[in-house]
């Protein structure tokens, strides 16, 4: 790891005890503008924090396959990365387990950096001139051949790009994460090696090694700004991005760290002897949450406060560490060291244990208990920069209050540990949505009110308004794509007459064509008759069972549907945010048998006259057959979403539906009357339909409005349906995945602390970690 680490860390939700809940470890690449919606890549607040003299932890101590030749972390998922000849094995944090071995075949001794953002790890094997790109979704790895003398590699998660020494060759070459493009050369001169990039000044700092010098690179420009002569061949470095300045150490300065500016283009050192050790520094790294720049000379182990510049020892170790590289997991402020064929991990003094990132609803009571870590002693938290919402104050170690004014607000939460002089800081953003609710006085009466606020003028001469049983689910599921694509509302009925508010609503809309949804076992002869006396055009649509009324449904609706959305018809939970997402998406619903080990001739038939090349699957084997899943790929490609609950595949569907709305619907997924209806509004205006217990919001769905930058929230049935728990935004429990905001993006001032301390080693609480967005994580 050359210069940074980016990271995610689980957070305990503070209103209720979490349920047994799937831990998401899979990933998936993510564009830089869906992250700046978490704050990822954007520049923040400045962090204010700084190292002291508290004792250490020892977190684990992973064995890996071989002799350890460097290190990276992805902190979104706790997984650090230990290269090795012949491959790079994964350790996952929370155990100290090898997980998983990405083999690299052929190669000697690589050395990698990481970009989190991206869900990417680089592993750089300079004797066969290649890169590899880590894909962490997959564990695989695909290579890309560079001409030249390779030394090193570095990345810069801001631009995307990954930059390579080519030693002797004299050039640093820039390649596209993405696509794998080798861009053209930038000259440096020299014998270049070490490599490390401010990510927000989008500055390189290369090493030469022969001409004893470090050049500054303007990265998009492409050309040198400079250089600073050095009295050694530096062999570790490390970057301060909040500074600007590069950190590099050599086994020929005893006790000495050259300190590179990169805005002033100037040198200078700091002095980390401490009594007792001496030797060259070799191995550096950076956590930039809490200011502090970690290394290793002989024995020890030092830290430097890159806000004063001050040197102090911190533990004994460092004899355990015989790579250049340290990595830092910035949320859970753990540094990671290559010792031997094991990787070492310590945890420093102080943490902010989770984010206090997350959704509030305007207008009711909020609370949310900060958790942090310190050794020894106990944190104290103050907001050290930005503000929170109106309304909200923090006392002690909890934000609490009634916010009352919508909009996000973005802040810095300091934790002191003022006896001894360490703080680290955070920054977060709470996002304040306005929460309304629409309901009637029944199911039927609810599907009105959607209507209303979907259509509040009458519908067009060409719309259709679709009408379906209330009382059985069955029929109503592939009626919401359909009404979507028709411009009109689903209206829902008693299966033997038309209810009053109904009749009312159908005469304001004054519809031109009609169409009923099931046969008269399910809706009557009378209902047909009084919508007969509202719309000059009434159709009846149906097939022999409920998938024969789907396929009806689409053919009627639909001339074509390159993408089909399908679930099966025994049970309603799946199809509820299913028939929005296809809605918003202009596909079909479609309802199969999901106990069948085959694509039965009539689905199949359907699927070919629509000419369907994409087809997405809800449902676990309880519910969708796995044989049943896998024939569907005669079709086209298959996108299998299995949630381990209803709640779960709700979330599974919206993320991978939707990128951004300003609205998010919650409905009861426990019953399917108000969902029904909702999916037809959901569809129509692409607003995302979770579903959700009576009581409480699932956490991850609490996320998920989060990431979608929904200002509003609201609620579709009564309060008997969704109670003041679930309107108030009350949390299911569970572990948030949003990350706090990139630490340490801008120059912060110095802190002053304690100076006395201990060395004693205390228990650090750690917890899961999980992707940083799960719209973009899967």
């Amino acid at each position: 790891m050359r210069d940074h680490a980016a990271a995610a860390v689980p957070v305990h939700d503070h209103f209720t005890t979490a349920p047994p809940r799937r831990l998401r470890r899979t990933l998936a690449g993510a564009a830089v503008a869906a992250l700046a919606v978490t704050g990822v890549v954007a520049a923040g607040m400045p962090a204010s924090a700084n190292p002291g003299t508290g004792g250490y932890t020892n977190a684990f101590t992973a064995s890996v396959g071989g002799t350890v030749t460097d290190v990276a972390v992805d902190s979104y998922t706790a997984q650090a990365f230990a290269a090795r000849s012949g491959g790079v094995d994964i350790v996952d944090e929370n155990s100290g387990a090898r997980t998983a071995t990405v083999p690299l075949p052929g190669a000697t001794s690589p050395v990698l950096d990481a970009d989190a953002t991206r869900a990417y790890v680089w592993a750089l094997d300079a004797a066969n001139n290649k890169l590899y790109r880590i894909d962490e979704r997959t564990n695989s790895a695909t290579p890309v051949s560079i001409a030249g003398d390779l030394r090193d590699v570095a990345v810069d998660h801001t631009t995307g790009k990954v930059f390579v020494t080519t030693g002797s060759t004299g050039t640093v070459v820039p390649v596209d994460e993405v696509t794998l493009a080798v861009g053209t050369p930038i000259p440096v001169s020299g014998t270049l090696t070490r490599i490390g990039v401010d990510s927000a000044a989008g500055v390189l700092y290369v090493v030469d090694s022969a001409g004893l010098k470090v050049s500054v690179v303007a990265e998009a420009a492409g050309t040198v700004s400079g250089s600073v002569t050095v009295t050694a061949n530096m062999t570790a470095i490390t970057v301060d991005s909040a500074h600007h300045k590069a950190y590099l150490g050599s086994a020929a300065l005893n006790n000495t760290v050259a300190v590179i500016d990169g805005s002033a283009l100037t040198g200078s050192s700091v002095d980390v002897s401490t009594p007792g050790y001496s030797g060259g520094v070799t191995s550096l790294g950076i956590d930039p949450s809490t200011q502090t720049v970690i290394g290793r000379n002989g024995g020890q182990i030092f830290r430097i406060d890159t806000t004063t510049g001050s040197s102090r020892f911190w533990n004994p170790m460092g004899s355990s560490v015989t790579a250049g590289d340290i990595a830092v997991d910035v949320y859970t402020n753990t540094a990671l060291y290559a010792a031997a064929n094991t990787v070492l991990a310590q945890w420093e003094p102080i943490s902010i244990l989770g984010s206090i990132s997350g959704v509030v609803p305007a207008g009711a009571p909020y609370s949310q208990v900060l958790n942090g870590y310190a050794d020894p002693g106990s944190p104290v938290f103050s907001i050290s920069g930005g503000a929170l919402p109106t309304g909200l104050a923090l006392n002690g170690d909890t934000i609490s209050g009634t916010a009352t004014t919508p909009g996000t607000y973005t802040f810095n939460v300091t934790a002191t540990n003022a006896g001894y002089g360490d703080s680290v800081t955070q920054t977060y953003s709470l996002h304040v949505v306005t929460v309304d609710r629409t309901a009637g006085a029944d199911r039927f009466a609810t599907s009105v009110e959607v209507s209303k606020a979907s259509y509040p003028a009458a519908l067009s001469s060409t719309a259709t308004l679709y009408i379906a049983n209330g009382v059985s689910f069955p029929d109503a599921l592939s009626g919401g794509p359909a009404a979507t694509q028709g411009s009109g509302p689903l209206l829902l009925t008693a299966p033997g007459y038309l209810p009053t508010s109904v009749s009312d609503e159908i005469k304001r809309l004054k519809p031109q064509h009609v169409v009923v949804v099931g046969g008269p076992a399910v809706v009557s002869e009378d209902v047909v008759t009084a919508l007969k006396q509202l719309s000059p055009d009434v159709q009846r649509v149906y097939g022999g069972d409920r998938f024969g009324t789907s396929q009806a449904v689409i053919q009627h609706a639909f001339t074509s549907a390159p993408l089909v959305y399908v679930t099966t018809g025994l049970n309603f939970p799946d199809s509820l945010s299913a028939g929005g997402a296809a809605g918003s998406l202009h596909a079909p619903l479609l309802l199969v048998n999901g106990g069948a080990t085959s694509v039965d001739t009539a689905t199949a038939n359907l699927l070919s006259s629509m000419h369907t090349t994409k087809i997405v699957v809800i449902g676990g084997s309880a519910v969708m057959s796995p044989s049943l899943v896998a024939d569907f790929a005669r079709f086209g490609t298959v996108t299998h979403l299995a949630g381990v609950d209803r709640f779960d595949s709700s979330q599974q569907i919206v993320e991978t539906a939707f990128g951004h709305s300003s609205r998010v619907l919650l409905a009861n997924g426990l019953n399917f009357p108000d969902a029904l209806g909702a999916s037809a509004w959901s569809g129509s205006t692409a607003s995302p339909l979770f579903i959700t217990l009576g009581g409480c919001v699932p956490q991850r769905t609490l996320d998920d409005i989060y990431f979608l930058g929904a200002t509003e929230v609201t609620l579709v049935g009564g309060t008997s349906v969704l109670n003041a728990d679930a309107a108030a935004l009350t949390s299911c429990g569970g572990w948030s995945v949003i990350a706090p905001t990139y630490p340490a993006l801008a120059p912060a001032a110095a802190k002053t602390g304690g100076s006395a301390g201990s060395g004693l080693v205390y228990d650090h609480p750690v917890a899961p970690s999980l992707p940083v967005n799960p719209r973009t994580h899967h």
